[in-house]
């Protein structure tokens, strides 16, 4: 990101690092990180203003040179795809199905979606991020989750450019070899 802005001297080891696991409001508010990275801005940031942090503000990272690789992936190894390829094909179409409720019933999927994270116990402050959460998420469903080829072959360049990933690996092997959208036609 600091290369991206234009320094391109940038020594990464005058950065302070803080792993506060999924919990990046509270790193901040207990002054352990000056900025949180791979937060979303349809849970974190609506978290962040209900716990009372007026200031908070999302900024994209594909803005500073790093690719937007928060996307729903499904994992697998090639031999367990090979043999569960029927059911994680039901799988991506049964998440297909539920995308449409989603998109065409907004307010089951609200009555769902309360139920789930048993709302109606919650603190104020929780139930206030329970409802900011769910309204800035509906929206940001995809109606498949098909991803290109080519958006892989950017990313693995990033990782190999950011020494995330041997070079000689990341030239070696191809992006098809570990990512398909054959189960989702």
């Amino acid at each position: 990101m600091v290369k991206a802005d234009g320094k391109l001297d940038c020594d990464i080891s005058s950065y302070k690092k803080h792993n506060g696991s999924f919990f990046h409001t509270d790193a901040l508010q207990s002054n352990n990180a000056d900025v949180a990275t791979l937060i979303f801005w349809n849970f974190e940031i609506p978290e962040a203003k209900a716990k009372g942090m007026k200031d908070a503000a999302f900024f994209s990272l594909k803005e500073w040179g790093v690719p937007d690789f928060c996307q729903l992936v499904l994992m697998t190894t090639p031999s367990h795809f090979d043999k569960r390829k029927d059911v994680l094909r039901k799988l991506v179409l049964a998440m297909r199905r539920a995308t449409g409720i989603v998109h065409q019933q907004p307010e089951l999927a609200r009555e769902y979606y309360y139920q789930h994270v048993n709302k109606e116990d919650a603190s104020e402050t929780q139930q206030a991020v329970i409802d900011a959460t769910f309204t800035a998420t509906l929206p940001a469903f995809p109606n498949d989750n098909m991803m290109s080829t080519e958006y892989y072959e950017h990313l693995m360049g990033w990782l190999v450019e950011t020494d995330q990933v041997d070079g000689k690996a990341g030239e070696e092997v191809s992006v098809s070899s570990y990512w398909t959208n054959e189960i989702s036609w």
